[in-house]
């Protein structure tokens, strides 16, 4: 079964507090999944489109297991806080078998 990978785009941010209560709130949202962080907020380089803020890429055992982690109850609870905090985009992509 392929992996999944949810990449999210931090395009500009909004509100410093609002992210540090959202980077918080996360790490148990993630408790007991298996996922592994790629890339996040590190060096970058966009080489085509808008500039961006920040990357972060995790990836998921499967694509149904993705859709758990960000339908859960605990994860849509924190995505209004990030929304609050910045401007982001959310994309879920299948990998490769």
């Amino acid at each position: 079964m392929p992996s999944a990978y949810i990449v999210f785009i931090r395009e500009s941010s909004i509100d410093g507090d609002a992210l540090a209560r959202y980077s918080s709130l996360v790490p148990p949202t993630l408790a007991g999944r298996s996922v592994k962080f790629h890339a996040a907020y590190g060096r970058q380089e966009v080489l085509e489109g808008p500039d961006a803020d920040g990357v972060v890429v995790l990836e998921f055992e499967s694509w149904d297991e993705a859709k758990r982690w960000y339908g859960s109850p605990e994860y849509q609870a924190a995505i209004p806080i990030r929304q609050a905090g910045a401007s982001f985009r959310a994309i879920l992509v299948e990998g490769k078998a």
